[in-house]
């Protein structure tokens, strides 16, 4: 296997060849946390010494991202991808902007609510 060639370490047939807990250095937790959908953004910083994953990410990280996106889009288990997260967040490679709370985001009428309410009763 070419540790090069981004596709060494994918099968066909089988998949990828690497173990998540091979992909977070045994680790289990990330060092900070992170919501599904808290947005995660390259800063741009150029950093060396990381894996191929790590690279992978940053590159979707281009443009804010949610946590959940880099974990679909990437193909590793959620948390394998929120430690990877925290790596980059550690050596300041990312910024993250926090989801805004649903309590704080306009809530309907009361009015709104007993229409809604009254259609679904004539259902």
């Amino acid at each position: 296997m070419n540790r090069g060639d981004p596709g060494a370490f994918v099968d066909q047939a089988a998949g990828r060849l690497i173990r998540p807990y091979a992909v977070a250095g045994g680790r289990t937790a990330p060092h900070a946390d992170f919501h599904l959908v808290t947005h995660v953004v390259a800063t741009g910083r150029p950093l060396d010494g990381l894996g191929p994953d790590h690279d992978d990410i940053l590159t979707l990280c281009r443009r804010p991202i949610s946590v959940a996106e880099v974990s679909a889009l990437s193909g590793l288990p959620l948390a394998v991808t929120k430690i990877l997260l925290s790596d980059l967040l550690g050596r300041r490679a990312i910024d993250t902007r926090a989801p805004v709370p649903v309590f704080d985001r306009a809530r309907p009428s009361t009015d709104l609510l007993e229409k809604v309410l009254d259609a679904l009763y004539k259902l």
